[in-house]
């Protein structure tokens, strides 16, 4: 009777048997946050306009993922999810469990939208009180544990995934603005991969369009921002032709935030529209997909007037796979030494003797920031048989090496012993990257190059 008994409880909650419980380390901690890091109006090709010029840089807090319980390695996060905190993930069915530090220098606390949770694991602080969860006071720690039930996933019609935020909820508006907030992404069912993701997509995309206020309401601290980015600042949103891509659009703030995303060169649908354009109000969330079929960098806004002239605008590129054969390829490049000489090695690959060729370096001065400089052509200074190499050198500049991100090195021309020539189909063909920071991953596409739209 016992047995039987197991069964039928086993056969009643299916979902229950196989849930999952996904553990997250997240800590409040200050920082400093750049609007802009370039310096730049990366969309404009120009230095940011007033009244912003004076300052992007300021003082604010984010949550940020750790490993484990000890808080001392941090976790890897999309460098597109900007300001925003780590996604935490669930499928229907999961248990979340967020172990919460408060390394901040006022009470904090974590409260989800979307998830259920009790009175004690509300993450709020108001009367009537829930417990030591609602205020978490510095240095102090909270266990949350919230629930994705089904009424947290997707409804009949919509994707199979979507998205709800989580921020803290002891001065709610003081502590969101302060940079506080982060996306939660609930899959559906037998929908999710091991990590929770969907399984029927390829890239995931969080965009949180909110008007952050630094200086209560004046316009030189009004940053009218994408995941706390302005003027094209917001790395990262890359796709490959061809991808179905989901996006996971987020607003925040208050009656100025009110926002249309737009995206130029493609359309998105929700399930049941076609739609290029999306709605936002303070605290709500859409989820569309898009099938990336439009090579190209394109830009992606809020349609708002005054937010468009404010900078809440960002690319996003959707890229081929090379396919170009390149005859020459750097092996090795010196540009952090200060040694007095900037050098690169490069080989011939190709199976024909070279005779000539040119290649062209371009500065990455930001994530968003590609600029050539004023002599940006290296030659050779002998023939190169296959699989020869060539060491060619050059002065280095006398400052502000260590301003540049990254040196982009790529072929520009090729002349063979034949007298036939190699030239890319574009400037970005066959590039490769030189990090100061080399840690650093790599990139799939460059960002477009800036050049000066409004020469005098």
């Amino acid at each position: 009777m016992r047995v039987g008994l197991l069964l039928l409880l086993a056969f009643s909650f299916p979902s229950v048997a196989h849930a999952r419980v996904r553990h997250y380390y997240i800590a409040a901690e200050e920082c400093t946050w750049d609007y802009a890091p370039s310096g730049q109006d990366l969309m404009g090709g120009r230095p940011i306009p007033p009244p912003w010029t004076q300052k992007t840089k300021w003082k604010k807090a984010r949550f940020i993922e750790y490993t484990d319980s000890t808080f001392t390695v941090r976790k890897p996060q999309p460098e597109w999810l900007g300001i925003l905190g780590p996604i935490i993930r669930a499928e229907v069915g999961d248990e979340v469990v967020v172990e919460f530090l408060n390394r901040t220098r006022y009470a904090r606390s974590m409260h989800p939208h979307g998830l259920r949770y009790d009175k004690a694991n509300e993450g709020a602080y108001y009367l009537p009180l829930g417990g030591p969860g609602g205020s978490v006071q510095p240095n102090k720690r909270f266990i949350y544990h919230w629930f994705a039930d089904a009424k947290s996933g997707p409804g009949p019609g919509q994707p199979s995934s979507i998205v709800s935020w989580y921020h803290p909820h002891v001065d709610p508006a003081v502590e969101i603005n302060l940079g506080l907030l982060g996306p939660i992404i609930v899959t559906a069912k037998g929908k999710a991969k091991p990590d929770g993701s969907p399984k029927d997509v390829d890239d995931e995309f969080v965009a949180a369009f909110f008007v952050f206020d630094e200086l209560n309401g004046r316009n030189e601290g009004l940053f009218h921002a994408i995941n706390g980015y302005i003027f094209g600042n917001l790395p990262g949103l890359v796709m490959k032709k061809g991808d179905r891509v989901r996006w996971y659009l987020m607003g925040m703030g208050n009656e100025r935030d009110l926002h249309t995303a737009h995206w130029h060169g493609e359309r998105v649908t929700d399930g049941s529209r076609n739609l290029d354009v999306v709605s936002l109000l303070p605290a709500t969330t859409e989820t569309v997909d898009m099938l990336a079929d439009n090579p190209g960098a394109w830009m992606f806004h809020c349609h708002v007037s005054d937010h468009m002239e404010s900078g809440m605008m960002a690319w996003y590129t959707i890229y081929e796979p090379e396919k170009a054969e390149c005859p020459i390829r750097v092996v090795n490049a010196s540009f952090y030494d200060h040694s007095g000489k900037f050098s690169m090695t490069v080989k011939n690959v190709s199976s024909r003797p070279i005779k000539t060729f040119a290649m062209t370096s371009e500065h990455l001065m930001a994530p968003e920031y590609l600029r050539r400089p004023f002599d940006s052509l290296w030659n050779s200074t002998q023939p190169l048989q296959p699989g020869q190499e060539e060491t060619i050198e050059r002065d280095a500049y006398n400052k502000g090496v260590d301003d540049i991100m990254a040196w982009v090195l790529f072929p520009h021309d090729v002349l063979y012993a034949d007298g036939s020539r190699w030239a890319p189909k574009d400037d970005a063909a066959c590039f490769q990257l030189f990090w100061r920071d080399k840690d650093h991953p790599d990139l799939e596409v460059l960002p477009p190059l800036q050049i000066e739209l409004n020469e005098d």
